[in-house]
């Protein structure tokens, strides 16, 4: 008896070691995962489709953007991406760049670039950035994943950006 209970746990344990094993990912795969939702994001942006990108985050993320405060929550980000769309702010082009993913447990990190080209009523030309960003993304329980915290920032020096857009 004794030993078909030992038996029967060490099958479990083999067992349970082989569906972990097999359902994980590697950094590899998660990248190509990440760049596929990332080309979504952007057509989206590109369409001033709010909702879609929003579709993509966890109902308590956390926003971090340049020279704005926090957002904490889905309803505080819907309400920054409307204030920006009645604004009249509106996307060009968007062209991420995923460098590198780390996966520890169900969050998943990645570090990247960005170039952004976009425009505002009353600016004469498209104003351009390029800069970086970290999104750690929540593995969801049907393998999904949805962004759980983002911070972005540009490596453009704001006043020379101002300044050249005096100049031309």
């Amino acid at each position: 008896m004794k030993r078909k209970i030992v038996l029967s746990g060490c099958l479990l344990i083999v067992v349970l070691l082989m569906t972990n094993w097999s359902y994980s990912q590697t950094p590899a795969e998660f990248k190509a995962k990440i760049e596929a939702i990332n080309k979504d994001m952007a057509k989206a942006m590109l369409a001033g489709d709010t909702e879609k990108n929003l579709s993509l985050y966890t109902a308590d993320a956390i926003s971090m953007p340049s020279y704005e405060p926090m957002r904490m929550g889905i309803d505080a980000i819907r309400k920054s991406g409307e204030e920006m769309k009645k604004s009249g702010w509106k996307c060009l082009s968007f062209e991420p760049t995923t460098l590198k993913v780390i996966v520890n447990g169900s969050m998943i990190t990645e570090i990247g670039t960005y170039k952004i080209s976009m425009s505002m009523p009353g600016m004469d030309k498209p104003m351009d950035d390029h800069g970086k960003y970290l999104t750690i993304w929540e593995k969801m329980k049907d393998g999904s994943l949805k962004v759980k915290v983002d911070t972005w920032n540009t490596d453009v020096n704001p006043m020379a950006m101002m300044d050249d857009m005096k100049k031309k």
